[in-house]
């Protein structure tokens, strides 16, 4: 049982994580073809989870986004246990007179 709960648990982290990059790589390439950062936070919140911050960094015309989830369990047993911090980042470049 213990098995099942812990690759139920993985698979989890997983997802979250493919959601982080999502979200990152999607809120970069808002940020490079000109788009606000609130619109692009708006972009990056469709495939990030819930409680993930996303920051957005635009110098010398590339663009940085860092996307931060922290996992834990939620369920009684297993409340001790440690938070998983989950992080994504993208880079791109700006694309030509967004600068």
């Amino acid at each position: 049982m213990a098995t099942i709960v812990a690759g139920v648990w993985a698979v989890g982290l997983v997802i979250t994580n493919i959601r982080c990059i999502d979200a990152a790589r999607d809120v970069a390439r808002a940020v490079a073809r000109g788009e606000t950062e609130d619109t692009a936070q708006t972009i990056g919140r469709r495939a990030a989870p819930k409680d993930a911050i996303i920051d957005i960094l635009t110098t010398d015309g590339e663009v940085q986004v860092t996307v931060k989830a922290d996992r834990s369990l939620d369920w009684p047993l297993f409340a001790a246990l440690p938070t998983i911090p989950l992080k994504a980042q993208a880079t791109l470049q700006t694309e030509p007179g967004q600068q």
